[in-house]
């Protein structure tokens, strides 16, 4: 009686699933390098400029400064508006301050309000790319995934700080361009930037998840 042989262990199939993730973030983060790119030269040289400090930007065709309620040196009360029902009044504390012929100290003001988010941006994508690549290359369990999402971890929770203060101080710059009022820190902008600070924390804690489990992991590799 002939012993039945054995099948040869196939080999594993390559990891599709991350090679195809690390070409997404590659297209990605060369997308929006081009894009920044052109927003930036767009900026100096073109029109089509808005900007919000402590709401929403609005689309003009001039380089506009959304100013806060701290940032108006009075506000105005309307008892009479239509549509407000008995008693009740609106007060404005908001108003855009813009410029139709802005010249070149105040094209490259605003153009200093955008970069501190788009290279904060380029940035975390550019870490995501490593990170995918270097899965898709050597796999998710090891040292070196989790030392990038480590990084990844530290530059969106500091990163985001220095950005979004970068940010206020860049607009109270361009807002100092456009006015003759005193500014000084008390007219701070009371919303700017993106804060990624809570998801930030969250990838330093996996991270170190992810080194545990790649000590484990090589462990089992080397034991089999």
């Amino acid at each position: 009686m002939s012993t039945p042989a054995l099948k040869p262990v196939k080999p594993r199939k390559p990891r599709n699933r991350l090679h195809l993730l690390a070409t997404v973030v590659t297209w990605v983060f060369w997308f929006a390098v081009a894009a920044t790119g052109f927003r930036i030269i767009e900026a100096l040289f073109g029109q089509g400029h808005s900007i919000g400090v402590g709401g929403p930007a609005y689309a003009l065709e001039n380089i506009c400064v959304s100013t806060a309620a701290p940032l108006l040196p009075h506000g105005g009360v309307l008892s009479h508006w239509p549509g407000l029902a008995p008693g009740v009044r609106a007060t404005w504390t908001a108003a855009d301050v813009c410029t139709a012929h802005p010249i070149a100290g105040q094209a490259l003001a605003y153009t200093l309000t955008l970069l501190p988010v788009d290279l904060f941006r380029l940035g975390a994508l550019y870490l995501a790319m490593r990170l995918a690549r270097a899965a898709a290359r050597d796999g998710v369990y090891t040292a070196r995934a989790a030392r990038l999402v480590l990084i990844l971890g530290w530059w969106l929770l500091a990163g985001s700080l220095v950005a979004g203060f970068a940010e206020g101080l860049a607009r109270l710059n361009l807002l100092g361009q456009l006015t003759a009022w005193h500014l000084n820190w008390a007219h701070w902008p009371s919303s700017w930037g993106t804060s990624l600070t809570a998801v930030g924390l969250g990838l330093i804690i996996f991270a170190r998840i992810m080194r545990t489990s790649a000590g484990m992991h090589a462990d089992l590799e080397g034991t089999v």
